[in-house]
C-alpha cells in the first residue's frame, strides 16, 4: 500500500506505486505533455525516470515525485514533488510537477507544488526549495510565480542538442 505524504483540499499526494508506471507513462510518453523537455520517453525510459526521482529517492532523501490523487475519487491525475536539481547554487531540492493534460489549468500544479513547498520547509526543515522552469514554458512559470518568491535566471544544460540554455530559477527561501 502506498503511503500518504500530504493532503489539500482536493487533493492526496502518496507514494507511487509500479502499478502507476502505465498511467505515468502517458504523460512522459505524450508530445504535448512533454513540449518542454527534450523530447517524449519510451516506457523503460518513464520507469527508470521514477525509479531514480521517486523509488530510490524515498530511501535515500525521504522525499521524491509523488503521485497526485483527487482526494475524492483517488484518480491519478500525475506527479509532483521534490528532487534534487543542479542549478547555480549547486544541487538544490526542487518542486516538479507533471500532470495528464485533461487536469491543467484546474488548479492542481499550484496546489500541489504549494504543498510540497510547505512540506520541504516545514516537515522536512529544508532552508530553501525551488523550482526551475524554461523561459517559454508559460503555464509552469504561472505556476511557479503563484508557489514561489522570487525568481533569478540561470543557465545550465538543457537545449534539445545537449547545449546551455537559460532557465528561470523560482526560490523560496524558509523565513
Amino acid at each position: 500500500m502506498a503511503r500518504d505524504i500530504l493532503k489539500t483540499e482536493r487533493l492526496t499526494l502518496r507514494e507511487i506505486t509500479p502499478a502507476d508506471l502505465p498511467f505515468l507513462h502517458r504523460i512522459f510518453g505524450d508530445a504535448e505533455c512533454m513540449r518542454y523537455y527534450p523530447g517524449i520517453k519510451s516506457f523503460d525510459e518513464t520507469a527508470r525516470w521514477f525509479q531514480r526521482l521517486a523509488f530510490d529517492s524515498y530511501t535515500s532523501h525521504g522525499f521524491g515525485l509523488w503521485a497526485v490523487t483527487d482526494r475524492q475519487s483517488g484518480t491519478l491525475l500525475g506527479d509532483c514533488g521534490i528532487t534534487l536539481q543542479e542549478t547555480s547554487a549547486g544541487l538544490e531540492p526542487e518542486i516538479g510537477y507533471h500532470l495528464w493534460r485533461e487536469h491543467w489549468g484546474k488548479g492542481y500544479a499550484i496546489e500541489a507544488a504549494a504543498a510540497c513547498r510547505d512540506h520541504a520547509l516545514h516537515a522536512l526543515g529544508l532552508a530553501r526549495i525551488v523550482s526551475i522552469v524554461r523561459p517559454d514554458n508559460i503555464p509552469s512559470q504561472r505556476v511557479a510565480e503563484r508557489v514561489h518568491r522570487r525568481r533569478e535566471t540561470f543557465a545550465k544544460t538543457g537545449s534539445p542538442d545537449g547545449g546551455i540554455m537559460e532557465f528561470y530559477l523560482y526560490i523560496t527561501d524558509r523565513t
